[in-house]
């Protein structure tokens, strides 16, 4: 942005303490802006400008449901306020434990920029820094479209597993959004995940390994873990064709330890699908959501 006529205002940040401290985050000092060029009366350029310090204590991540090379990605949560659209996500920090931990980490982060007639106040712009155990979305540090068009969403469990591994569905939405060149569909799905028994979780590990003796006790087998279920996304026309479909894997699992050692809670999880329309295509009418088994992904 240029510095034609340049407004700096300060915006509220909120930060999901709970989230971050199972997962090993903590925020040093962290502040957001929103910065306002405007060209004339009717033209203004806006962006929000993000920076802080924030720091990962690797012996407070307790339960861990992913790959352990990896921090959680911290995540930024963009919206609009009062807005029915979920925000959009930001990955923040997505880094190796070993290469976050130990010193502080520094941000600086640049929305994407915005062209409006009447510009943004900072209370219509909400901002939350936070993080889930597992996720799979599509980040990007950008404002939600004021129009929007919503879809229904149907969540369907077709997973087989469910004794030992059950994914819940929290937060399900469909919208269109209506940019002023293009329209673009956007499913966000959150929720966790519920586990069983030891021996629930032992009987689902070697029913995908079975090759594996299936009268294995935990002093064979431990340590190991149980795949999440994934997701199949179908966006339908209105004929009940499908139009496009997205597997969704989650790359996260239960990790059973030693003497079958289960986590303390439930893994967090997120996914997002964000897909371009074709021009000519007609244009979706509904989405179905399918929660499969890991392995049939």
């Amino acid at each position: 942005m240029g510095d034609d006529d340049k407004t700096v205002q300060p915006l509220d940040l909120e930060v999901d303490k709970p989230s971050l401290s199972h997962l090993g985050w903590q925020i040093d000092e962290v502040e957001a802006r929103l910065v306002t060029v405007s060209f004339s009366e009717w033209e203004h350029h806006q962006e929000i400008e993000l920076s802080g310090t924030v720091r990962f204590l690797a012996q407070d991540w307790s339960d861990r449901f992913s790959g352990a090379d990896y921090a959680p990605a911290l995540l930024l949560a963009v919206g609009r306020t009062g807005s029915p659209v979920p925000p959009q996500y930001k990955r923040l920090v997505m880094e190796t434990v070993m290469t976050v931990s130990g010193r502080p980490w520094r941000l600086a982060e640049k929305s994407s920029t915005w062209e409006c007639e009447s510009p943004l106040t900072p209370e219509e712009i909400t901002l939350r820094i936070t993080a889930v155990d597992v996720e799979e979305i599509d980040s990007d540090f950008d404002l939600a479209p004021v129009k929007h068009t919503a879809l229904p969403v149907e969540v369907i469990d077709a997973s087989t597993r469910t004794g030992a591994v059950r994914l819940t569905v929290t937060t399900s939405s469909a919208h269109l959004l209506h940019d002023p060149y293009d329209t673009r569909l956007r499913v966000h799905l959150a929720g966790s995940a519920v586990f069983g028994t030891p021996a629930e979780l032992l009987a689902a590990h070697l029913a995908v390994h079975d090759w594996r003796e299936q009268d294995s006790t935990y002093e064979d087998q431990c340590p190991f873990d149980v795949s999440l279920p994934g997701l199949i996304v179908a966006i339908l026309d209105e004929r009940g064709s499908v139009m496009r479909e997205t597997e969704i894997s989650l790359y996260g699992g239960i990790p059973v330890g030693e003497a079958g050692q289960l986590p303390a809670r439930g893994p967090r999880w997120m996914a997002d699908v964000c897909d371009d329309l074709p021009y000519a295509a007609p244009p979706p009418a509904r989405v179905v959501v399918r929660i499969v088994d890991a392995d049939d992904l």
